[in-house]
């Protein structure tokens, strides 16, 4: 039997950060740039609520065609585990999105069947939802993840490099990765 990898979409396949602060920064009449996300819950810093800072996501989550494509080598990455692992795309973006992701990742050449398994899609809370689904290794960049996995010995996480999870460290079983090379480079024999 075949382990099983958990990808995630936001921050690792397509880079949402940049659509959503396009949109903020419009509305809020500020300047914040990518490298200002610094917390995974950034809108606390920034004086907004979850409510807000969840519109503008459910705003760009309706048509994510708006958004960048992150790392030009994951669909051929993707298509390599296949041969190894089975893949699945596990995303907190919940079923009513799943159209217009589905869009987005056949665009950019990332096919059920081809690429991965199946489409998970989960609500945002708890953050560490995913940990009750029963996959071995996760590409994620959510630095929620981190605790919970180090303890799990069995389980391994490969932390997508972004300026929201700079502040967490890497253990054993959870390595820092900056491309879908990185994730080659340390899943595929």
């Amino acid at each position: 039997m075949k382990m099983k990898i958990a990808i995630d979409i936001d921050g690792v396949l397509l880079d949402i950060m940049i659509t959503y602060l396009k949109i903020f920064n419009n509305k809020y009449n500020t300047k914040y740039k990518k490298k200002d996300v610094t917390n995974w819950e950034f809108f606390k810093d920034w004086g907004i609520s979850e409510e807000e800072a969840f519109d503008i996501f459910y705003r760009i989550y309706q048509d994510s065609m708006l958004v960048p494509f992150i790392d030009n080598d994951a669909p051929e990455v993707m298509r390599k585990l296949r041969n190894y692992y089975d893949v699945f795309i596990v995303s907190a973006r919940t079923p009513e999105y799943e159209n217009s992701i589905i869009k987005k990742l056949n665009f950019h050449n990332i096919k059920k069947g081809v690429h991965y398994e199946d489409l998970i899609l989960l609500h945002h809370k708890p953050n560490d939802i995913k940990l009750s689904l029963d996959f071995d290794i996760y590409v994620d960049d959510n630095p929620n993840l981190v605790e919970p996995i180090k303890r799990i010995v069995r389980k391994k996480l490969l932390l997508f490099d972004q300026p929201w999870n700079q502040d967490v460290a890497v253990y054993e079983n959870v390595k820092r990765i900056f491309n879908w090379k990185d994730v080659e480079r340390e899943l595929i024999f």
